[in-house]
């Protein structure tokens, strides 16, 4: 193994809301509820017909340290409330990708805009990266909002961005640059009617 392809630890980091710690079987049930909940189902490309052997399996394999990328389980009050990562893209001058999920019971709490706060500072801070490039389904507003609270610019929409259960699907595209920013930068209401032409 490259000094390039060694595996990415996945600290613990600790917010006002939130800890983000790698998975455990543990979290397999929330997994589960997360990944057959209408909206999971509706905005990611998660199978649709989704078991708990599959949440185990996400869980102990697709979440353990790679080269590929660091993927933290969400925990709130000792609960597994969603999943985040980060997915190196293979260029010199260190970036990579935000994707994240919520359990149904987190949403609208604040919880997922701390966790993208907090992940986007590590890639900056400890990884050293330039770039974070984060990408929704068009409609997906509960995902904009949380990289918009963030410091992510206004999303660009683009047609056919993003493949999803054999179809092309139009998507939502927005990178943030070293340093890691401080909050929004524009209103939400200028994100939502940039976003509702």
């Amino acid at each position: 193994m490259t000094d390039s392809e060694a595996l990415l630890d996945i600290p613990v980091i600790v917010g006002d809301l939130v800890t983000l710690r790698p998975h455990t079987v543990a979290d397999a049930d929330g997994v589960l509820e997360r990944a057959v909940d209408p909206l999971a189902q509706r905005f990611t490309t998660v199978p649709l017909a989704y078991t708990r052997d599959m949440a185990v399996d996400y869980v102990t394999v697709f979440t353990a340290p790679s080269a590929a990328q660091i993927s933290w389980a969400i925990e709130v009050q000792g609960r597994y409330a969603g999943t985040i990562d980060l997915r190196v893209m293979p260029v010199d001058a260190g970036a990579g990708s935000l994707g994240f999920a919520t359990h149904p019971d987190f949403r609208g709490r604040g919880v997922m805009s701390e966790a993208v706060r907090l992940v986007v500072a590590h890639a900056f801070d400890s990884l050293g990266w330039q770039t974070v490039s984060w990408e929704a389904h068009a409609g997906n507003w509960g995902s904009a909002k949380a990289v918009w609270r963030a410091g992510f610019p206004v999303p660009t929409f683009v047609p056919d961005l993003l493949v999803e259960r054999g179809r092309l699907v139009d998507g939502w595209i927005s990178t943030v640059h070293a340093p890691a920013p401080a909050g929004p930068v524009t209103s939400w209401e200028q994100v939502q009617a940039a976003l509702s032409r």
